[in-house]
């Protein structure tokens, strides 16, 4: 395995995984998500969990994508990752 499938597969896992506590933060308990209208919370369960299979596959492919797609995994790891120790440090935590 060479290194940039090593940091894409990495990175999608973060991904995943990221995504997925993120999911259950926002619809696992009582959130602002509860006042959207149904079709607003369906687009973004469906957004979420799209996201979140797509990199659990691409980590279990081992896909070795162009460069570009490889930043954009990483900066996509670091920013969902991000918003789970925010989401966690200001809603969840208290």
């Amino acid at each position: 395995m060479n290194l940039l499938v090593a940091i894409n597969a990495i990175s999608n896992i973060i991904i995943a995984l990221s995504v997925s506590v993120f999911i259950f933060f926002i619809f696992g308990r009582l959130s602002m998500m509860d006042k959207l209208p149904k079709w607003q919370s369906i687009l973004v369960k469906v957004g979420l969990c799209t996201t979140a299979c797509g990199s659990l596959f691409n980590f279990l492919t081992l896909s070795h994508p162009p460069l570009s797609e490889i930043i954009l995994n990483i900066g996509l790891a670091i920013i969902f990752t991000w918003a789970v120790l925010f989401h966690y440090k200001y809603f969840v935590k208290d």
